[in-house]
């Protein structure tokens, strides 16, 4: 892995680094970093260090990495706005804003710094100031996607609908893959209706994120244990594991419903829009192959091939379910099992499906009912339960199996 001096072998201390992360591997992440660490490393490093710091989640460490060098008046503009994020993300608002404040006096022609200014300002309700900030960073660049959709999220948590409403369509007019989602917000917030799903943009800028964290985030603080209920499903109906089916996982993630449903698979396929998923998922052992794409595009070339398809919290970035079971309903073989889980929808709703406080869908059984009828489906079971919290309630949903007519 490394040559004498400490160095990756091929020299470059952040090749290996990006690789971990990629591959999910926390803790030699962790210490990698440690290695990496020196009271006369460059400012660079620096950088780069607290940005994987933030990448797995650990603002606190990125913090006691920046602040020194601040201290010693080391920093630059690009280290005070990182530390700024890290101070935010730590819940140390007072001192963010503080230190924001000073990498904005420093290159007050930052879009950057100024929008990480209104973002902790957001996070200190000090809303009319991140109104303010935040337009002063449109006035430098009106193409900015994040400054415009950071205005719509101040405007609405102060209840000026019409006001974040233009934000967010601003937002997306600057870019249409719309990566934090100003689409959902605007269903959430019920300024317009629901799209047909969530960009894969979004997606993807979430996932990449999230990928370094995953694991212990949704197990630990979520208390997420979608696959092991899902697969129990599959027990339930199937039985004994035969290890005999040809399989696809459907926005697989990190690899933790392939560990789950890998007993009954000969051939088991990944897909995910987030090349970081993508990569855990590959380093888990669990798949034949796993690909970055669309799950439409992956499934659109099966035909009646496949034994079953699996996916698990991964609907919930889909509102119009219609083109998804199309697929299925050419790519599964006659006796084929779709296995998902689904946000529920209350039942008072009124409408197939909704965008959800956690830009999440919900959907309604009954929509999910009519998919199956259409579609050629066998509704095998329909259970609700939860998969997960959220603000330490339970999210509910339901876990399915449809079977191929």
């Amino acid at each position: 892995m490394s040559s004498p001096d400490g160095m990756p072998d091929d020299g470059d201390p952040l090749t290996q680094l990006d690789a971990l992360i990629a591959r999910g591997e926390r803790a030699p992440t962790l210490a990698y970093i440690d290695s990496l660490t020196s009271p006369i490393m460059p400012g660079w490093l620096a950088v780069e260090l607290a940005r994987a710091l933030m990448d797995l989640g650990e603002a606190g460490r990125a913090i006691a990495l920046l602040a020194p060098l601040r201290d010693e008046g080391r920093a630059s503009t690009r280290m005070m706005i990182l530390l700024g994020r890290a101070l935010t993300a730590a819940g140390q608002i007072d001192t963010a804003i503080a230190t924001l404040s000073d990498a904005a006096y420093m290159d007050g022609q930052s879009t950057e710094g100024l929008v990480a200014l209104g973002e902790a300002q957001i996070a200190g309700d000090a809303l009319p100031a991140a109104i303010a900030t935040l337009e002063r960073a449109l006035r430098l660049d009106q193409g900015s996607y994040d400054a415009h959709f950071r205005l719509g999220e101040a405007w609405a948590l102060l209840d000026e609908t019409g006001k974040a409403a233009r934000a967010y369509q601003q937002a997306i007019n600057s870019d249409a893959r719309d990566p934090r989602g100003a689409a959902l917000r605007l269903a959430e917030i019920n300024l317009a209706a629901p799209p047909s799903r969530a960009s894969n943009a979004y997606v993807r800028h979430l996932f990449d994120g999230y990928a370094p964290r995953y694991d212990t985030h949704m197990t630990g603080a979520l208390a997420y244990r979608g696959p092991a209920i899902l697969a129990g499903l599959a027990a339930c109906l199937l039985g004994p594991a035969p290890a005999t089916f040809r399989a696809i996982d459907l926005g697989c993630g990190t690899g933790l419903s392939g560990a789950a449903f890998r007993p009954y698979c000969a051939h088991l396929d990944g897909v995910d829009l987030s090349p970081r998923m993508v990569a855990a998922a590959e380093a888990s052992g669990y798949y034949e192959s796993v690909t970055v794409g669309d799950l439409l595009s992956a499934l659109a070339v099966h035909a009646h091939d496949l034994d079953m398809a699996i996916a698990c919290d991964t609907i919930i970035y889909l509102g119009d379910l219609a083109p998804l079971f199309t697929l299925l309903a050419q790519a599964l073989k006659p006796g084929g099992w779709f296995f998902f889980s689904a946000e529920k929808q209350d039942e008072d709703a009124g409408s197939d499906f909704e965008v959800g406080p956690t830009r999440r869908f919900r959907h309604a059984r009954a929509y999910l009912e009519r998919l199956a009828a259409t579609h050629g489906f066998e509704i095998a079971a329909m259970e609700e339960t939860s998969l997960r919290t959220e603000k330490r309630q339970d999210v509910a949903a339901f876990v399915c199996g449809f079977r191929r007519l």
